[in-house]
Formats: C-alpha cells, structure tokens, sequence
C-alpha cells in the first residue's frame, strides 16, 4: 500500500483560479520590464543589459545567457514551438505570450472568452512531436488550474478546441508516435484522449481508493517510454513513480520513495533508464532502470543542495535539472555523475525547462578527439523559468 502523501502546502507557486472580470485587472498588470539578447544591443545600453541580465547570478562552467526576459508576473511553464522560433510561456495570470527566440519581442497573447472570464494559471505547454507522419501544425497544447486542456493555433492565437476536465489540470504529455495524449491532476486519474477526434478514450487509476496500483495524491508529471507505444510512467505527491500500460486499467508496479512536484521525469531515447527529479532533500537526483525498477546511481548534488523540480534527458551524455533552495539549473555529466555547469543565485525556482534547436556545428577532422567543452558547445540551447523571468542559455 502507498504511503500516505507528506506535503501539507503547495510545493511551488499557488494555482488558485480566478473568478469572472479578473481578466482586465492582470492584462493591465502584465508589462515586459527588461529584456536581454546576446549581441543584440551594441555599446553602453547593451553592456548595461548585459550587466543586469547577469547580475548575482554564479556561473560554474562555459555555459551563457543568450537571452532573458524579466516580467511582472510569475512563470510556471515554458515551451519551444515546433521551428524553434518562438518561446511559449504560461503564466500565473492565465495568458500564454509568444516571446521571438533571437529578439525576445513578445508576438503574441493566446487568450480567449473563457480564459478572461475563468482566469486560471496556465500550467503546461506541449506540442505534438514533429515527425515524417506528423509534420509541424503551428499548435499548442496548454493546461489549466481550472481544468480546462486548450489547443491553441500560435500563429493567430486562436482556440482550436477546448477539453474542460472537473479537476485541477497539472499537465499534458503526449505519445511519442501517435496522435494521443495523457492529462492529470489533483483527482488522482490519468485521462488518455485521442487528438484527431478529440476524444477522451480511457481513464487509468487505481482500482481502489488506497491500493498500490494507482496514484493516491496529485500527479504532476508523465512520461511516455519512447520505445513502446503503450508504457508510460506517472508522478506525484505520494512518492510513488507508478508505470501503466494504456491496455491494462490500473498501474503495474512502482518505485517508492520520490516526491515529484513538476515536469521531473523522464526516460532515455533507448527507453531502458528513467531519470527522476524530486523536490526532496534526500536524493533528489537519481536513475534507474526501466526493466527492473532497479537503481543505478544516486547523483550527489556537489557544493549546492537543491530540490528538484524538473529535468530532462539533453542526450545520452548530459541531463538538465532545475529547482529551488537553491535556485540552481544544472547541466550533468552522466559519465562523471559531476555538474558539468550550472546558474545558481536565480531569482526564483525553476519549474520548468526545454530544449531548443541544435547548434550549426563546423565539420572537424575525424581524428581530432572531443573534450568536455567541445561536447558542451555541441549541445542545444536550453530555455528555463524562473520567478518572473525566462531564460534561454547555450555554451560557448
């Protein structure tokens, strides 16, 4: 049987939904009040920009800002679009702005009747994986704290379609390959939909209130097995990592002991290791092996302690870990099991990172081996909030 969920108070910012004829007050409240690009601006206001965009921030290794945006309000989400010209990012004040990647102008504001009406933090931004079969559709797909699942066509900021879920709607992930996604929230209940018909075809939880074979508390993080077109693994606040098979109702077995509060799983290209980030101070970084659920190593969090919101696999080599207290972003050698470089002193917690298109790389001689900082260099550019800001980094 599970244990019983630990956390007394919200981990992170508070998702409290609005109420009617909030809209107008936020709207009016939302500025851009500093931006910074890298070698945008020239002279004394591009040094100055450069001086506040890094100002008691603690750099440890070659990593560099490319760009950030500092605004008036909170930030729980951020997402590539699908050509990697913009940043989409959700706020606490319900809009989703589109933020130009090399300019940082903000181009567009996805907002419709209800979401002036029903004002609720936008939680979760996702796009369908762009492939052969699936090429790109210029769509977002958003999540709510009222419940509401949005897709949202960016390039007119016009509402495809509207899911409207009687819960607290924490995130969406979708298939690897086929036109399906999950959602899930504080019901403790996977729902797994359809997008061609937006249809809502199964719901996946335990198949009784306290059994092991569900999540007995909010779920705030999913992920599919890139290798499988039917296992997925979900997390929460009851320290449980449960993995489902979309043909089975309930789940099949678990891992114990992982207190997961935002997007902080995720399992390797090859699908045989499953990285976990854990908003705990006692091994918050870890990974283990899908087969057997079987721990592979425990990753020491060097001089800096954090817990752990998100991370993502970047390749086989290196992840990408964000959290708060500290507020430090970490790029990690998976061979070392060492920070390969990190951003601490960051004005808030980070609860969200992605990554952003691969760097135009000049050919080398075959024969010339590669160093660390040749391997960093390679590495795509990397975008992640914190407080009220967004940033993207690369190395150089």
């Amino acid at each position: 049987m599970a244990d019983a969920p630990r956390r007394k108070s919200v981990a992170g910012p508070m998702l409290s939904a609005g109420g009617a004829g909030t809209f107008g007050g936020l709207a009016k409240n939302f500025a851009v009040t500093n931006t910074y690009v890298r070698g945008h601006e020239r002279g004394v206001e591009g040094m100055l920009k450069a001086v506040t965009a890094n100002e008691e921030l603690v750099f440890d290794g070659n990593i560099n800002i490319v760009s950030a945006i500092e605004t008036t309000k909170d930030i729980l989400c951020c997402k590539y679009t699908e050509d990697f010209e913009c940043l989409a990012v959700g706020f606490t004040d319900g809009m989703v702005r589109l933020f130009k990647t090399n300019t940082a102008e903000c181009v567009q504001t996805m907002f419709d009747l209800e979401t002036q009406q029903n004002t609720a933090p936008a939680t979760c931004i996702q796009h369908r994986p762009v492939s052969k079969n699936y090429p790109i559709t210029n769509c977002l797909t958003c999540t709510y704290a009222n419940g509401c699942v949005k897709c949202w066509n960016y390039n007119f900021g016009q509402c495809i379609y509207t899911i409207r879920e009687k819960r607290q709607t924490f995130g969406v992930t979708y298939h690897p390959r086929l036109p399906k996604f999950v959602t899930y929230g504080d019901d403790l209940k996977i729902y797994l939909y359809d997008e061609e018909s937006r249809t809502q075809e199964r719901i996946l939880s335990s198949e009784a209130p306290g059994t092991a074979d569900g999540h007995v508390s909010r779920i705030f993080a999913a992920c599919f097995n890139p290798r499988s077109n039917h296992e997925f693994i979900t997390g929460g606040w009851d320290d449980v990592v449960q993995f489902w098979d979309l043909r089975q109702p309930h789940a099949l077995r678990r891992l114990s002991g992982l207190h997961i509060c935002g997007e902080g799983l995720d399992i390797s290209a090859k699908g045989t290791e499953i990285l976990t980030c854990a908003w705990q101070r006692e091994n918050p970084l870890q990974l283990w092996d899908y087969g057997s659920g079987e721990l592979i190593v425990t990753i020491e969090p060097d001089i800096h302690e954090s817990l752990l919101y998100c991370g993502k696999y970047i390749n086989k080599d290196y992840i990408l870990v964000g959290g708060t207290d500290k507020n430090i972003v970490r790029v990690v050698d998976l061979h070392s099991y060492t920070t390969a470089s990190s951003i601490n002193g960051l004005p808030g917690g980070i609860y969200c990172v992605d990554l952003g298109p691969l760097k135009k790389s000049k050919k080398v001689k075959i024969d010339v081996p590669k160093t660390k900082a040749a391997e960093l260099m390679g590495l795509p550019r990397m975008a992640f909030v914190s407080g009220k800001k967004v940033y993207q980094i690369d190395h150089v």
